[in-house]
């Protein structure tokens, strides 16, 4: 049995809290959330495994067990780290005209020989790949004019 989608169960919670009746069938919350029965059926069987088989089950009595589970994922979701996402600004860009200038930056030792045991950053590696696509870019531009003649 897998995990329902937080989504989808907050999408069943809302009218099950709004509705003043006090017994609430499958059927009935299929016309209130709009999705079929069969798909509401396959959600709630993680919290009521008798949903299927008894279709009059009141759903009320689940919400408390709807709103923990809701509650318990939103909380491992906020402790989850956000992953930094690696951003090369024009300004770095600007600072090396060409890949050899950031290899001769980035990854040689004194005398101008290449360090194999250097490592680059995530930061590092974006620059220059930005760098190789704006080479890649001016020498496609210049083989279309240089075709065009």
């Amino acid at each position: 049995m897998n995990k329902p989608a937080v989504t989808r169960i907050k999408r069943i919670l809302a009218p099950l809290r709004k509705s003043p009746k006090k017994v609430v069938t499958l059927d009935m919350l299929s016309r209130m959330v709009g999705l079929y029965s069969d798909v509401l059926a396959d959600d709630l069987e993680y919290f009521a495994p008798l949903v299927r088989m008894d279709p009059s089950l009141n759903l009320k009595d689940i919400v408390p067990q709807l709103e923990a589970y809701v509650a318990d994922e939103e909380a491992v979701k906020a402790t989850e780290p956000k992953i930094k996402r690696v951003v090369a600004t024009q300004k770095e860009l600007s600072q090396y005209p060409n890949i050899s200038s950031f290899v001769y930056a980035k990854m040689t030792s004194a005398g101008g020989l290449v360090d194999p045991s250097n490592k680059l950053s995530d930061q590092d590696l974006h620059i220059l790949k930005k760098l190789v696509d704006r080479e890649v870019s001016l020498r496609k531009k210049a083989e279309r004019k240089s075709s065009k003649r």
